[in-house]
């Protein structure tokens, strides 16, 4: 549904996935978008820079079908290690988006959709730090750390977490149990035993944290491990310790057996998208990691990001037609992320239990190895695609066959 032409002024906060992939939807309708980063392009964004098929099919939408080849590593399955150390491998099924995901820094990746924003017809503007928000009449006045301010008819706040936006509007920070911190270190010089694989490793000495290795172009690959917050803080380890310890594990040590790490690691927080609630506001919508929505289970949390952004565009332009920028007005917000996300996010949120015990990790693993309806359900748990499991994948992973 197009904006009209007397669309209000919409102030976009962070140019991350979620704000370009709105900006660009918004401008595409003829809104007056103005998109604010905090950085300079480009620039560095901590992240497994994993791609899923669904992401890739947003990339397609937004017009960026190419990056997947032009700019990242295609992959086309899976590589997983149990901590038992059952091996499953298994390709990306075609019913899911063609089969194929990528892995796509984010350096590159944000910097491309921000300018897909501008080509869209939004207004960028780098270097503007927002640390404030308030309410004047019928207008919403952005706060900037270099003592200029902006008003706002409409303001998403696209801001990552810890979010500016998020604490302006009174929303309570995201529960230890409802987030997780990760890590991550970029390698050179690695020959990967599966180059055109997702891999995902888990070792007992270090659950209930896990971690990846994504293949990246040039013989880099992205390693990282994530834990969730409240397990993190009981533990005396610190997340650097971590790292060192899972790229010291037998089958990590030996994909990166040569290879030479890049710089120091770095952290981040991820909110989970089980204890995503408040997103909705007079004037203002949350999107992207400011509202929770990251797969509680493998930490993903791009896709959702830019279907966020396109599900802010469709009720924002829904909201200015009918002259209604209140919360109600821009209730198809709420309702169209709760209906694509939130069944899929508290499924992966009570699957973390299962992918936290060895014993129960290493059966799943062993019947996905020998039976295919097993192995597609789990392709699609890693995927972030489940909304249910099948009472026939449940009885063979309890029983063992």
């Amino acid at each position: 549904m197009p904006c009209r032409a007397s669309a209000p002024h919409i102030v976009i906060v962070g140019a991350g996935p979620a704000g370009s992939s709105a900006a660009t939807f918004l401008a595409q309708q003829g809104a007056r978008v103005t998109l604010l980063e905090r950085g300079h392009f480009p620039r560095d964004k901590t992240c497994g820079d994993g791609c899923t098929p669904r992401t890739l099919w947003m990339l397609e939408r937004l017009g960026l079908g190419s990056l997947a080849n032009t700019d990242g590593t295609p992959v086309d399955s899976v590589h997983a290690v149990s901590p038992g150390g059952v091996v499953w491998d298994a390709a990306i099924p075609a019913r899911l988006f063609g089969g194929k995901a990528s892995i796509i820094p984010r350096e590159v990746l944000d910097e491309r959709l921000a300018h897909r924003a501008v080509q869209a017809g939004a207004t960028l503007r780098e270097g503007v730090r927002v640390v404030g928000l308030e309410r004047e009449g019928d207008v919403l006045r952005l706060r900037c750390l270099a003592g200029e301010s902006l008003l706002a008819d409409v303001v998403l706040g696209c801001d990552g977490s810890p979010s500016v936006i998020r604490g302006a509007l009174g929303v309570p920070d995201f529960p230890a149990h409802g987030s997780a911190f990760a890590i991550r270190a970029y390698y050179e010089n690695v020959r990967l035993s599966h180059p055109r694989s997702l891999g995902f490793f888990w070792d007992e000495a270090l659950l209930p944290a896990y971690g990846w290795i994504f293949p990246l172009p040039g013989g880099r690959a992205n390693v990282g491990l994530g834990m969730r917050a409240d397990q993190l803080a009981a533990t005396s380890a610190r997340l650097p310790e971590l790292l060192e310890r899972f790229c010291a594990s037998p089958h990590v040590a030996a994909e990166l057996a040569g290879g030479q790490r890049l710089g120091r690691p770095k952290g981040h927080h991820l909110p989970f998208g089980s204890s995503a609630r408040h997103t909705t506001f007079d004037q203002a919508l949350l999107l992207g990691d400011a509202a929770g929505f990251v797969n509680p289970l493998t930490g993903e949390g791009i896709e959702f990001a830019l279907e966020s952004g396109a599900f802010a565009a469709e009720a924002v332009a829904e909201a200015v037609n009918a002259g209604d920028l209140s919360a109600r007005g821009l209730g198809g917000y709420a309702r169209r992320w709760r209906t694509r996300f939130r069944t899929a996010f508290r499924l992966n949120r009570r699957l973390m239990w299962a992918f936290e015990r060895p014993w129960l990790l290493d059966r799943v693993f062993r019947t996905a190895c020998r039976d295919e309806r097993t192995r597609d359900e789990l392709i699609d748990v890693i995927s972030g695609e489940a909304t249910r499991l099948s009472w026939r994948f449940l009885a063979s992973v309890a029983l063992g066959r």
